[in-house]
């Protein structure tokens, strides 16, 4: 008896150890397995961590190279001594500042603002044989602005990650690269979703015949003989007193019962239909797609598109006091050739051959129920501005004769640029 259960009590701690052995294979199985789920994890969790953090970073490139190419369009492309190495510098100081008030992996993104460093300027140059358009850097008339976003472990500021902690791994490189590009060749515009045209529906008298005591657009602005007794802090968006190397205009409006050809601006309708209030609104802000004509999507101003609009009756009632709320900011402006009275209010029938920018510096209603304006020209760009098209082109413009430089040169518009990511 003593002899079985021996044997039975060995049997049992040999079981028991089988299942001991077996417990700590199970076991150390498990740790294996958890500690591959949990690198997996990790893993799927840093992925998904520099993936965010590169959509973060390439928004704000984005957003820098806009920035810089907004200020290669600036008002200091008017003043005869224009200073470039100036302009460049702003603009790539400019979109340091944008990309820093951006984020990546919680940081703020960091550019090098050295002449060498991410921030370029230069010119799209396209290629008949590839029909590619190459980036080629110039200080000379830059129309394209690139801006590189590096973090990485070469510059000391790579994105951490969750390995980082442990295991020796310094981080992840994420880099980025965005190229914004100002175009001219302007022939129209359309509005946007929340986006409408900027445009002041003041028109100007472009040019005054021979012995007419109107100052004009192509006289004071365009010949440069304008007063220049205000100027405008850009930096500051506040008019000040004193020249600032940009001429003047100065304008006034219709009135009643007084010769309208006597005005060299006129307030129009841009679909003659609308109301006070809407007309006034359309000062404030610009046109959106119901503004604009009855089935009509867009708007174009040029030589092949002259368009004719009704005005108002001079420029008074509340009209003085919104003009007086725009002051300072530059919007798109209109020139006219003809106009033609239809009563003795002021109101006539107008004739529009061109847009351009400029912003009212300054605002007096008059004892007469005139008003008169001091408007400086001004250089902008929207996303509204439509681009020339090859049949947009003047004739002489098509001929083989002429490269794509003369071309442009026919279309270009010195004070309105559509500025676009192009990469």
């Amino acid at each position: 008896m003593m002899v079985r259960s021996q044997l039975t009590i060995r049997h049992r701690e040999i079981v028991r150890g089988q299942h001991s052995k077996r417990r700590g294979s199970m076991a150390l199985a498990a740790m294996m397995s958890l500690l591959v789920i949990i690198g997996g994890v990790a893993l799927a969790l840093d992925r998904l961590w520099i993936d965010g953090a590169q959509t973060e970073l390439e928004a704000a490139v984005e957003a820098a190279a806009l920035r810089g190419g907004q200020l290669l369009a600036s008002d200091d492309l008017l003043r005869p001594d224009s200073d470039i190495d100036a302009r460049l510098e702003r603009a790539r100081r400019e979109a340091g500042r944008i990309a820093g008030e951006n984020l990546i992996a919680g940081q703020p993104v960091e550019l090098d603002l050295s002449p060498e460093g991410d921030v370029r300027f230069g010119r799209l140059v396209h290629r008949e044989r590839t029909l590619e358009n190459v980036f080629i850097e110039t200080t000379d008339n830059p129309t394209s602005v690139v801006v590189r976003g590096l973090h990485s472990r070469s510059r000391n500021n790579p994105v951490a990650t969750f390995l980082n902690s442990v295991s020796d791994n310094e981080g992840a490189d994420v880099s980025a690269l965005s190229e914004a590009t100002i175009d001219n060749r302007i022939v129209g515009f359309q509005p946007l979703t929340g986006a409408p045209i900027p445009a002041l529906p003041l028109a100007i008298l472009r040019e005054a015949r021979e012995g007419d005591a109107r100052e004009s657009w192509q006289l004071q602005i365009e010949d440069r003989k304008g007063a220049d007794l205000f100027g405008y802090d850009e930096q500051t968006g506040q008019v000040t007193d004193g020249p600032d190397g940009i001429p003047e205009i100065r304008l006034r409006s219709a009135v009643h019962r007084g010769n309208p050809e006597e005005a060299n601006v006129h307030l129009f309708d841009v679909n003659g239909i609308s109301t006070d209030e809407q007309l006034l609104q359309h000062m404030r802000s610009g046109w959106r797609d119901e503004d604009l004509p009855k089935n009509q999507n867009e708007l174009r101003f040029h030589e092949k598109s002259r368009r004719q609009f009704d005005t108002v009756a001079g420029i008074h009632g509340p009209s003085p006091r919104v003009l007086k709320e725009q002051i300072g900011q530059c919007r798109i402006l209109f020139l006219y050739d003809e106009f033609l009275p239809t009563d003795r209010s002021g109101a006539g029938r107008i004739r529009i051959t061109q847009a351009v920018a400029g912003r009212v510096l300054s605002v007096n209603v008059l004892e007469d129920d005139g008003c008169e304006l001091v408007i400086q020209p001004g250089v902008m760009t929207t996303r509204t501005a439509m681009l020339a098209s090859n049949n947009d082109e003047p004739r002489a413009g098509r001929q083989k004769k002429r490269g794509p430089e003369d071309r442009s040169e026919q279309l270009s518009n010195r004070y309105i640029y559509r500025l676009q990511i192009t990469n």
